[in-house]
């Protein structure tokens, strides 16, 4: 099945990083929700309610703070048409210190087709990393 990974540098430590991740109050900062809530444990539920009203809920699969955790989150085959149903994604995020600076290397797995892998890396490559990045160094 398709997949990818991103790597971003990130000017603060892992910790910081993976508070921005993880943290409901830091999410809204960065993702396209207006609300989040978070049972941050292996086997936890992670929450978000998009800018349209609607829940999604993923699963937490690997939790190693501050440096790693995993989760399966539903990702939309159609982002115009959420009708159209989603497709668990294998989510990863993995944060390396590095002196006063940590590397975040973002990986996703469980694509159906590499066309669906091709969009999400294009937005989290163009647009989440950025904005996570935003908020950790702020």
């Amino acid at each position: 099945m398709p997949s990818f990974e991103l790597k971003l540098s990130i000017s603060a430590p892992p910790s910081k990083v993976f508070a921005v991740l993880t943290e409901p109050d830091k999410i809204t900062q960065w993702d396209t929700c207006r609300w989040a809530y978070n049972d941050m444990r292996l086997g936890g539920k992670l929450r978000k309610r998009d800018d349209h009203g609607a829940l999604h809920e993923g699963e937490i699969v690997t939790y190693a703070p501050p440096y790693e955790f995993a989760c399966i989150w539903p990702v939309a085959k159609d982002s115009d048409e959420p009708e159209e149903g989603t497709f668990p994604v294998r989510m990863q995020f993995t944060i390396e210190a590095a002196g006063n600076e940590s590397t975040l290397r973002f990986s996703a797995q469980g694509f159906p087709s590499e066309d669906l892998a091709t969009r999400e890396r294009n937005t989290w490559g163009g647009y989440f990393l950025e904005k996570i990045k935003k908020v950790a160094e702020s």
